[in-house]
């Protein structure tokens, strides 16, 4: 893994550098919520990041540990971007900004997850682990 120099070891800061833009959690987003896991399918997302900056923001991902790259079974020219047991521990906050969002924003959210977060968030999160957990076996060839 690629080493980076960070501005200062304060733990925010280290959050701050890997998460700190609008493109990071929308990715996260688009895996965790949306069960996107290639570049097309990240690319075609509705707030349209261009390919140079998803290459940028996937990469980091990379490098941090937070998810992995596979070649996807259905087409070797094609990789998939899976998220790892380190980014699988970023879905309680994950889930706190979706809470927040729907709440405070007229357009609401994805009204089943939301439903089962407000009856039972610890049982909702535990849930949405499991899956990606569950996901990211299919694709493990070891």
């Amino acid at each position: 893994m690629k080493s980076t120099e960070r501005r200062s070891s304060c733990p925010i800061n280290y959050s701050v550098e890997i998460f700190g833009d609008k493109w990071m959690l929308l990715i996260l987003r688009d895996i965790m919520f949306n069960g996107k896991n290639s570049f097309l399918e990240f690319r075609a997302s509705a707030e349209k990041i261009s390919s140079a900056v998803l290459t940028e923001k996937l990469n980091l991902l990379l490098e941090e540990g937070i998810v992995s790259k596979v070649t996807s079974p259905k087409n070797a020219s094609k990789f998939l971007y899976l998220i790892t047991d380190k980014g699988i521990e970023l879905v309680p906050i994950m889930v706190e900004f979706l809470a927040w969002g729907s709440r405070h924003n007229p357009d609401g959210g994805p009204k089943p997850l939301l439903d089962r977060i407000k009856q039972s968030k610890k049982q909702a999160i535990a849930e949405l682990q499991e899956k990606l957990r569950s996901e990211r076996r299919l694709y493990e060839l070891d």
